[in-house]
């Protein structure tokens, strides 16, 4: 995994706990203003009880802007995490975006932008997309 971190300052891989116990996952990169979020998981049995939210309290609190992908709408898993993230402070870009391919002949996959500052430019989400694809994507390859 670290050969594919080309910028390791900027990423962090931080094991939730709740009660002593691993209760989940947050991997992020911390950019200079602003958090994308790569991946927030939850055990399964643990759902449902705040560690989601209270995770992404403490983020919220120590970062003001965050940005994640997230799936389109289609099913009511996909539904069900878009309300989850608009409930904990983000909102929700109507606009078409593709997540970078992971490898050699995989496709793209058209996502969504959610992001904690919903009055946010088009040109500054753009600016922050780029960085995310430079930084995330394209330097994994």
């Amino acid at each position: 995994m670290e050969q594919l971190i080309s910028d390791r300052e900027l990423f962090v891989n931080q094991i939730i706990t709740d009660k002593n116990t691993i209760a989940g996952l947050c991997i992020f990169w911390v950019f200079g203003e602003f958090v994308y979020i790569e991946h927030l998981a939850v055990k399964p049995e643990l759902r449902g009880i705040g560690i989601g939210e209270g995770t992404l309290s403490v983020l919220r609190v120590k970062f003001k802007v965050l940005i994640l992908e997230t799936e389109l709408p289609v099913n009511e898993m996909s539904k069900r995490r878009i309300k989850f993230y608009r409930r904990n402070g983000f909102s929700l870009f109507e606009r078409q975006y593709f997540q970078p391919s992971y490898g050699n002949n995989k496709p793209e996959v058209e996502l969504k932008i959610m992001c904690t500052k919903a009055d946010i430019s088009n040109e500054k989400l753009d600016e922050y997309l780029l960085q995310i694809r430079k930084k995330v994507y394209l330097k994994i390859f």
